[in-house]
């Protein structure tokens, strides 16, 4: 049977028309020719319905819907208020009615320009986005000083600030004052001057620059504040376009009119010149606050919009109700109302549950009216705190997951509200990794540094330039999320290419092969590359990459987009992260962020090129480089419908939800009352040109603080009026961070209490953390039986289930899953190899021997390399001076790849210790009649052993770093110390390496003279000793001023100690079981002095998880 598929559209969501209040419906009422109409509101009281149903009203009595312009302050609100519209209308519209302030103005640009009003700007119009914008006053400020551009005149005390981001902020918030009001560069240098402001000086220069360069390099491009300033300007000198303009419109509907700036004030009263406009507001819910918003301009909305404006306040209650509408009376009552304006607050009052009290006292002019007692009860607002961060996040996920799967809400129906975007990326990350879907807004980074980005931009550098690949920034790729390999891929990886490298007869380090296996396809490493298997494939990725890019590079007219999109193509990412985007958890949710990321990236690419034609990928990429503030993206998400919206209250604005948690609200940081924009003083000049020379009077410090407290104020009233049936609020109490005063706005504390009791944190009502405590509970059989035994049942229901529950099958649990195999490790006809070095750590620990035997070793460190150079170095100059030592040591540093800096100084200079400690002993050495016969001798000796019964071989083998011979004709052996610690002195008789060393010339396995080259070290020596001489190790790396020798006395012929050491030795390594032992001298039982606690059943770590 064939299966077709069909792709079939939406279909347009229709609404019943709402039931309104007497209040709402007089303000749909209100007939053509009404004039200006102010509507006041507090949350919840349908101000947007509102507007959607006064448009409705009007197009229903004729009004052309093109005669219509509906204004909100962000895209999410004009998105809602047209979907709003459109869902009323029973159909799409054929304008979009519904525009953001920025949205209006750039088309009345765009349409003055396409008319011929704009004869200075040839291309069309573009919006700058403030990353842009970022860039281009970085290089202002970089350019002064240099190549003959003579400084800005700024004050000393700025000098460190200059080159930071944060500066460019505070810039960029003085821009956006000074085009908001329209000041020109040289009455900002005046007022500098006439109020000994040089910074405001320095400011107006550097503005008068940055005008220069937009009008020269980008005359079509206006920045975001300057682009409503611009569209008033055109409009106030072209009386003609505007008649125009307000002959358009016969209706203009404006939403949370209280997030204006001055500049969208006087647009809308320039647009609405007395006509048909309505407006909502609400003062106390402010959110555009750092875009300049004014809500205390409401008072001034009759001098805006004319004489004639008539206020409506709205008293019906949809939202708001029980202890959630009495938090936010309480909040709300703390922000001075605007003068002017009516009481719209009352609204809420008969939907609360609880008088109006709180920790402060109410704010001049607020309501602080006491509820009536038979008040409607139904939403409930709650305050918790927590031991610590990661209790936070853990009761956000209980009650998400207990309101989901208790309570039936669904996941869409519930948002999580944070104070700034900076806390949004923690509650993601662990929300996602207990299986809760969620959507994120626009990413608070820039562009280049998100983690799918970083990396695509390094190999696009490298592109450009392949001098830029270093084997640090070659790793730095190959485990990054594009390059993708794992630390035991790139292990693996390095030892193949040095593995190929020795076979063809050369000496490079893998740090030299990588680099060349990447970027030489045909070099010997590029081909031993190719060849590999799994451990490669991220490197030939990475390789195939490069390979891409430099060919589209190459390209006549390549652009940044055309080598971008190589190198992606190439990386073969974008189908592995789609369908793991599609898959859910938390790998879907960073892979949806991951592609976003680079949606973003491609956009910017996009517009870089438009903007800049003829630009090279070079310029670009330098651009996207210094721009470190977020960009702007229209790209569309990929967005999960049932899922927990995490927001700032920016993003929350105008929406309402079932169920919100307002999280970390935490004093210091929600009210954070930080005074913004005061180091250059933006607030400062805007009083100035406000108020003239009198300004100080209104800028005192405690004003400012009250002002920004009500900032703060206003956010959080935003953020507690999202809910609707449940308001939770969380915060920290603990001895590092304390709960916001705000806290005791939602849910003050009861009068006899002295602090807030911390809430419990249950287990998550995950299936996974289910299934660990029944398996927890399940192996109490002795301690609580009834409850093991429940236990079990309900582990048993899980089993017997038809859809696989993981975890819950005793098989999967590694305490009971049986071991691999019980064979030994050695097989039984084989012999076993022991080395001399290892025989100590056998003795001492089986566990940690046979860990570090499999290959359970960290990866080499500097203190290993630095050794293994002083031995080469006592191998190629076993008889040498101390300055000779010096300079091979100088000629060999540079291998190591240190760097040139007082770290790398230090090592040197312990380096030199070493050898000039090995100069001293070879000194030493001859005063007592001992001679050298050979550097790293290798030896072999077999030992018979019996283990359980059965005859075996021990084969002692391995290297001497020095054989010496004394007068005697004995053997002596030394082996050279480069650690830092070293044995005591009791300890050196029963030494297990010496006496193993000893051990194997007693057994005849090591010649007096030196071997002919190429004789098997297992060959029976042409002069053998059995007479060892003694043994010693010679210290190089310990503290000691001089040499430090220790030795050990020759072996006595009837002593046996080393034989059986040796012995017990090969039993043990030939086991199928290795035991572990603490040595209670250094760390005790579970102390820290364990080198294996994950796997040793000694420590806490290690315990199986049924012990």
């Amino acid at each position: 049977m064939s299966v077709k598929l069909h792709l079939v559209g939406p279909s347009a969501a229709t609404a019943q028309a709402p039931e309104l209040t007497p209040d709402q419906q007089a303000v749909v009422d209100l007939p053509a020719g009404s004039g200006p109409v102010l509507v006041l509101g507090a949350p919840g009281t349908g101000k947007s319905t509102v507007l959607v149903e006064a448009a409705v009203a009007r197009i229903s009595r004729g009004l052309d819907p093109a005669g219509l312009l509906l204004l909100a302050p962000t895209r999410l609100a004009a998105a809602a208020l047209r979907d709003a519209l459109s869902a009323r209308l029973q159909g799409t519209l054929s304008t979009s009615p519904a525009r953001t302030w920025a949205s209006y103005a750039f088309d009345l640009i765009r349409r003055a320009k396409a008319e011929g009003r704009l004869p200075y700007i040839t291309r069309a119009p573009k919006l700058l986005s403030g990353a842009e914008q970022d860039v281009i006053i970085k290089e202002l400020l970089e350019g002064h000083g240099q190549q003959g551009i003579p400084a800005l005149p700024w004050p000393e005390s700025l000098d460190l600030a200059l080159p930071t981001r944060g500066f460019r902020q505070e810039i960029r918030q003085l821009f956006d004052r000074i085009i908001e009001y329209g000041i020109s560069s040289e009455r900002v240098a005046d007022l500098g001057r006439r109020h000994n402001r040089p910074d405001w000086v320095a400011a107006a220069a550097l503005y008068a620059e940055y005008r220069d360069v937009l009008d020269i390099r980008m005359p079509e491009a206006f920045d975001p504040a300057g682009i409503i300033t611009s569209a008033l300007q055109i409009l106030e000198n072209d009386p003609e376009f505007l008649a125009a303009e307000r002959a358009r419109f016969q209706l203009i509907l404006v939403d949370d009119l209280q997030e204006a700036n001055p500049a969208i004030h006087a647009l809308l009263g320039l647009l609405a010149g007395g006509g048909d406009a309505v407006v909502t507001a609400c003062p106390d819910t402010v959110v555009q606050g750092f875009r300049g918003a004014r809500p205390d301009l409401l008072g001034q909305l009759s001098d805006i919009l004319g004489e004639g404006l008539q206020t409506f306040v709205l008293s019906g209650q949809h939202r708001l109700t029980g202890s959630i509408a009495t938090a936010w009376l309480r909040t709300a009552s703390r922000i001075s109302v605007v003068g002017q304006l009516p009481r719209y607050r009352a609204a809420v009052l008969p939907a609360a549950d609880l008088p109006v009290t709180g920790p402060e006292e109410p704010a001049e002019g607020a309501v602080s009216d006491e509820v009536p007692v038979d008040a409607v009860v139904s939403g409930r607002a709650e305050a918790h705190v927590v031991d610590s961060p990661m209790h936070e996040l853990r009761y956000i996920a209980q009650r998400i997951l207990q309101a989901q799967l208790l309570d039936g809400r669904r996941l869409e129906d519930m948002a999580v509200i944070v104070r700034t975007g900076g806390q949004l990326a923690r509650i993601q990350r662990y929300l996602s990794g207990q299986g809760i879907d969620v959507k994120v807004p626009v990413a608070e980074k820039a562009v280049r540094d998100e983690a799918a980005v970083r990396p695509l931009l390094d190999a696009f550098a490298v592109v450009l330039n392949p001098d830029l690949l270093t084997p640090e920034s070659a790793v730095a790729l190959l485990t990054s999320r594009i390059g993708g390999a794992s630390s035991i891929e790139l292990r693996r990886l390095r030892q193949a290419l040095r593995r190929e490298e020795v076979r063809s007869g050369g000496g490079r380090t893998s740090d030299v092969l990588l680099v060349e296996a990447l970027l030489d396809p045909l070099s010997p490493s590029g081909l031993a590359l190719a060849g590999l298997s799994w451990e490669a494939r991220a490197a030939q990725r990475l390789a195939a990459m490069l390979r891409a890019g430099r060919t589209a590079a190459d390209q006549p007219g390549a652009t940044a987009e055309t080598v971008l999109w190589a190198l992606w193509s190439a990386s073969g990412w974008s189908k592995k992260w789609a369908e793991a985007a599609l898959s859910g958890g938390a790998s879907g949710a960073r892979a949806d962020r991951d592609l976003d990321a680079i949606m973003a990236l491609f956009q910017t690419a996009e517009r870089y090129v438009d903007q800049l034609p003829g630009s090279t990928p070079a310029q670009f990429l330098d651009y996207l480089t210094s721009s470190e503030l977020p960009m702007d993206t229209l790209a569309a998400r990929a967005q999960r419908r049932d899922a927990v919206e995490l927001l700032t209250p920016a993003s929350a604005a105008g929406r309402e939800w079932p169920m919100v948690i307002v999280a970390g609200v935490q004093d210091g940081v929600w009210p954070n009352l930080r005074l913004r924009g005061e180091l250059l003083g933006s607030g400062d000049l805007v009083a100035a040109v406000e108020h003239g020379d009198g300004f100080a009077r209104h800028r005192s410090p405690q004003t400012l603080m009250h002002a920004t407290r009500h900032d703060e104020l206003r956010s959080f009233s935003t953020a507690v009026s999202r809910a609707r049936d449940l308001l939770i609020c969380t915060a920290v109490s603990s001895d590092d961070e304390q709960p916001s005063p705000f806290l005791d706005l939602v849910e003050p504390l009861p009068p006899e209490a002295m602090k807030r009791e911390r809430t419990e944190v249950l287990r998550p009502l995950t299936l996974r953390s289910l299934v660990a405590e029944l398996r927890a509970h399940a192996q109490q059989r002795e301690e609580k039986p009834e409850l093991a035994r429940e236990a079990v049942h309900h582990l048993g229901t899980m089993l017997n289930h038809p859809v696989r529950v993981p975890g819950a099958a005793p098989s999967e649990w590694w305490g009971l899953a049986p071991l691999s195999t019980d064979a030994p490790v050695i097989p039984e006809e084989t012999p076993i190899p022991v080395s001399p070095s290892k025989v100590d750590a056998v003795l001492k620990s089986p566990l940690s021997w046979f860990v570090s035997a499999a290959g359970g070793e960290q990866a080499t460190d500097f203190a290993r390399s630095l050794g293994t150079l002083v031995h080469q170095i006592a191998q190629d100059l076993p008889d040498a001076s101390g300055s000779e030592y010096v300079a091979e040591l100088q000629r060999r540093w540079p291998a190591l790849g240190m760097k040139d800096n007082w770290e790398g100084k230090v090592d040197f200079k312990r380096a030199e210790t070493m050898v000039r400690k090995l100069a001293e002993y070879v000194i030493k050495m001859r005063p007592q009649g001992r001679s050298l016969v050979d550097v790293e001798r290798d030896f072999a000796a077999e030992i018979p052993v019996e283990i359980r019964g059965q005859e075996r071989t021990a084969l002692l083998r391995g290297q001497i770093d020095r054989l010496e011979i004394d007068a005697e004709g004995r053997l002596f052996i030394v082996d050279l110390k480069t650690g830092k610690s070293a044995p005591k002195k009791d300890e050196l008789e029963g030494h297990p390496q010496l006496a193993a060393y000893q051990e194997a010339v007693r057994e005849g396995a090591v010649a007096r003279e030196k071997p002919e080259e190429g004789d098997a070290p297992a060959a029976k020596p042409a002069a053998p000793s059995s007479l060892p001489g003694g043994a010693a190790l010679v210290q190089l790396g310990t503290t000691n001023k001089g040499v430090s020798v220790q030795e050990q006395e020759p072996l006595d012929p009837e002593d046996t100690r080393a034989q059986d050491m040796i012995r017990t030795a090969a039993a043990l390594m030939s086991d199928s079981t290795f035991d572990t032992v603490h040595d209670p001298t250094r760390s005790g039982f579970g102390g820290h002095g364990c080198r294996l606690p994950e796997i040793c059943p000694l420590c806490p770590e290690g315990k199986q998880v049924t012990e």
